[in-house]
């Protein structure tokens, strides 16, 4: 099968194709429409199921650049604003209404003469989102949303001084892969250093977000937050308990390989003690590997690379380029991480990203261009909420992308040696990370049990 990657914007039968949302009266009639609709035939109710997708997507892609905007400017309080608004002022009028039109969807007669095998995980998260909601839950949930954008908001200011330069974190990052072992203690201490000073802060945040989403698990019914996000993402094919199998299987199996590892590494630099700032650090005289220098060099480089696996992968990130939908390089200002971000009514989706010019930036940057090639692939589906897959197989796509790629990383690194220590380092942190992973998902079972 050809794919393209010119991706064209949906195109709106239900709202006016200059339609922009200011405020809720604007939306409005447009749920009213919905609600008061006669369906009769099967026919109409799949009309309905389109103009509801249409409204859906335009209310999704309004929610995600006031996001995008934000986090790629921390600092500009309209942007803020214009994201707190929405989430205050229009989404706790939007919710309930959502719910009335999932609870007349599944009333409708019709509903069964659908074809149930192409339906039937979009309705089973539909009738998952009526047991959800509870309409003392939506201002919590506002509340939440705002908040969580806090912990960027902390994060983007916060920098650190080396050799009389400054650097946010994500830039101070790669000295601690310098050959000199004082250097990257240094560093690695003001980076620390500087977290801590707002400890404060993000004590106060996450005391905040742990009360507030417990509430929410109470008043829907559960008796803790974790059994609820169990629910909320969608996760209908595993328990708690085989997280608990997958956090014991890493202890008993992976810990002993990660410790070969660190014990290779401490041999490898001739240390007594191997410490947290000698992770990343390479014997003296090999210099760190630094796959490019510029965010555009980082982006034409990543377009060469995923061109060798297919043209069309290669496409998709050439056309988000051209579209303005990358933001890749560290600046004060800017909220720390990555994400790719899915527009779903123009398709082609947003990349954001902290590059410092490591290898952790060609990780990231492949990571984030496999979710953007499923969202490119997951376009021309017919509803936006056939679109909605659940996190394990969105990561499916970039943590395979990760690898995949590493044949074609002789676009990052010229020299052999380089694309063989590159590949290595990638590896080994597949290794490395499982226990980062299991350790974080263990205090979140142990955090939400434990309010």
């Amino acid at each position: 099968m050809n794919y393209s990657a010119d991706i064209q914007k949906l195109p709106r039968n239900f709202l006016p194709a200059d339609f922009g949302i200011k405020d809720w009266d604007s939306l409005a009639p447009y749920f009213t429409d919905l609600e008061k609709r006669d369906i009769n035939s099967v026919e109409a109710l799949e009309q309905w199921l389109k103009d509801a997708s249409e409204l859906e997507a335009v209310i999704s892609e309004d929610a995600c650049w006031r996001q995008i905007k934000m986090t790629c400017d921390t600092e500009s309080k309209e942007l803020e604003e214009a994201f707190t608004f929405f989430m205050m002022q229009i989404q706790p009028q939007i919710q309930p209404w959502s719910d009335r039109l999932n609870k007349k969807l599944l009333a409708n007669p019709f509903l069964k003469e659908l074809d149930q095998e192409k339906y039937y995980t979009y309705l089973r998260n539909v009738k998952k989102n009526i047991d959800l909601f509870r309409e003392e839950n939506i201002p919590l949930q506002a509340e939440l949303n705002v908040l969580q954008q806090q912990f960027g908001v902390i994060s983007g200011k916060m920098t650190v001084e080396v050799g009389g330069q400054e650097y946010t974190l994500q830039q101070a990052v790669k000295f601690l892969e310098d050959e000199d072992r004082s250097v990257r203690e240094e560093v690695y201490h003001k980076i620390n250093k500087r977290r801590l000073e707002d400890k404060d802060e993000l004590n106060k945040l996450f005391t905040s977000l742990i009360q507030k989403r417990h509430q929410v698990a109470l008043n829907a019914g559960y008796e803790n937050y974790r059994d609820y996000r169990f629910k909320e993402l969608g996760r209908f094919d595993y328990k708690k308990e085989d997280c608990f199998r997958f956090h014991e299987a890493v202890k008993l199996h992976v810990m002993p390989l990660v410790n070969q590892l660190y014990e290779a590494k401490q041999k490898k630099l001739g240390l007594d003690t191997l410490k947290p700032w000698d992770t990343e650090a390479e014997p003296a005289g090999i210099q760190p590997l630094r796959p490019f220098k510029t965010s555009d060099e980082l982006t034409e480089k990543s377009i060469a690379c995923f061109e060798k696996m297919r043209p069309f992968f290669g496409d998709c990130i050439r056309r988000m380029k051209a579209m303005g939908h990358l933001d890749l390089e560290s600046r004060k200002g800017k909220a720390p991480g990555g994400y790719n971000c899915p527009l779903a009514e123009s398709g082609a989706p947003f990349i954001f990203m902290n590059a410092a010019g490591t290898l952790d930036d060609v990780t990231t940057m492949v990571h984030e261009g496999g979710h953007a090639i499923h969202s490119f692939l997951s376009h021309e589906l017919e509803l936006t909420g056939f679109k909605d897959y659940p996190t394990e197989i969105a990561e499916v796509a970039s943590m395979a992308m990760e690898l995949f790629s590493m044949n074609h990383w002789e676009v990052f690194f010229e020299r052999e040696e380089e694309l063989k220590r590159a590949k290595e380092q990638q590896l080994e942190r597949v290794i490395i990370i499982f226990p980062w992973i299991a350790t974080i998902d263990k205090f979140q079972h142990w955090i939400y049990e434990n309010p």
